[in-house]
């Protein structure tokens, strides 16, 4: 039997890792993230491309009018650029000699580790295409509990970003999500996750780490945090389609206040209405500003709440048995198998998908052809550039492999899209 040697071990991570699988294994629970467009290439510091927000004024029933004000289209430039995220792997050599270089034992030691960092990114990823790009995953509802280690989040379904372990940053909702850390960004473990309550708990009382509490504190996993400065993570669909009309503020060098619509995607308040009828106004008011949405993201409970709905609104209309399904489950992603729900829409049939990732009580109504997530080569991929998979670790003994991806995510018509508010 071989004994163990980075060329056989390296041999192991790439016959356990192939792209395809590693993509399938990231994108395989997250629905956004499996269906949003991919571009692995991203050359240069950026992408400069222009979105027309509006017409020439040349035109007129009168020739001499339309020549006296003729000008060009009105365009703005989105300079997208990349953010870094980041899996690292070790594994200690004791551990990797004890294998004894046999490849289901190398593959045995690697595994778990792997498909642990792996998950870690894909939980990442499949969360920041929904952000805003701040870092932020929770925030701590100040008015149930300002002091002790117990957290309780806003949002209860917010928990699903937090594990054990984890370390967690905060800044005052006061300020803003992304604004500056409390306490120079001091940070306090995750010990215990009560993910029906919504609570976890922290090794240190949190007025001990973030100073007196007198407002709701954003929450954000430390090393991801904007903390005043420019965004470190991806900027997904509520940087793209903020709930509120964006200001004269540049995004990625764009003014989006001149039509906050066509730049900045359109929103609808549905707070007093039901989700279907929610959706219904969405698509109408995508419709006519000249969208074709083909797929609504929600969080499961919204979802769940939509599903209730429109199995009442069937068997009323048709006379069928409530337990029947005429709003069908399809898989319309062969490859990861999503299932949706479906709606008629005034330029088509709406598919409906439950994913976590998404905020509570908010949905997006996407065109998904206007939207593309641009990265350097695959993401996640092995970051093995200069050949070498696996890397000696300086100060431990083992060996570290590490795993991320170069990117962001843009949209090529905004106006195209909507947020929906759901409460």
């Amino acid at each position: 039997m071989a004994s163990f040697n980075l060329t056989n071990f390296d041999a192991a991570m790439k016959h356990m890792y192939p792209y395809k699988k590693v993509e399938n294994m990231v994108y395989q629970h997250n629905p956004l993230l499996a269906m949003i467009p991919k571009e692995t290439s991203f050359p240069g510091r950026n992408a400069t491309y222009a979105v027309e927000y509006g017409l020439t004024n040349g035109r007129s029933a009168n020739f001499q009018t339309a020549q006296n004000n003729r000008n060009g289209t009105k365009l703005s430039d989105f300079v997208v650029t990349r953010v870094k995220d980041y899996a690292v792997v070790s594994v200690d050599n004791e551990t990797l000699l004890a294998a004894d270089g046999s490849e289901g034992s190398l593959l045995d030691v690697a595994k778990s580790k792997t498909d642990s960092a792996l998950h870690a990114l894909a939980r990442a990823m499949g969360r920041d295409i929904y952000r805003g790009g701040t870092g932020s995953i929770g925030v701590l509802d100040e008015d149930t509990a300002a002091t002790g280690t117990t957290v309780t989040l806003q949002a209860a379904s917010d928990i699903v970003n937090f594990e054990v372990g984890m370390r967690i940053v905060a800044s005052t909702s006061g300020g803003a999500d992304g604004s500056a850390l409390v306490n120079n960004g001091a940070a306090v473990e995750v010990l215990t996750v009560n993910r029906s309550a919504g609570t976890f708990t922290i090794a240190t009382a949190m007025q001990t780490v973030w100073g007196t509490i007198t407002d709701d504190l954003v929450l954000y996993c430390e090393g991801d945090a904007q903390n005043g400065g420019t965004a470190a993570k991806m900027s997904g669909l509520s940087a793209w389609l903020p709930a509120s009309a964006p200001t004269s503020a540049a995004f990625f060098s764009v003014d989006r206040s001149v039509d906050a619509t066509r730049l900045g995607g359109q929103r609808l308040a549905g707070a007093f209405a039901t989700i279907r009828e929610s959706l219904i106004d969405g698509a109408v008011q995508v419709a006519r500003e000249g969208g074709r949405p083909d797929a609504v993201f929600m969080n499961p409970l919204d979802w769940a709440e939509l599903a209730k709905s429109l199995e009442g609104t069937v068997a009323a209309n048709s006379g069928a048995s409530p337990n029947r399904r005429r709003y069908d489950s399809k898989d319309s992603v062969a490859t990861f198998g999503f299932s949706s729900l479906s709606l008629a829409a005034p330029t088509g049939m709406l598919d409906i998908y439950a994913d976590h990732n998404c905020p509570e009580n908010r949905c997006y109504m996407l065109q998904l052809d206007t939207w593309k997530l641009k990265t350097l080569g695959p993401a996640p991929r092995l970051l093995d550039f200069d050949g070498l998979k696996g890397i000696r670790q300086a100060n431990e003994d083992g060996v570290e492999y590490r795993w991320g991806y170069y990117g962001n995510l843009l949209c090529t018509a905004p106006g195209f899209n909507a947020t929906i508010a759901l409460a």
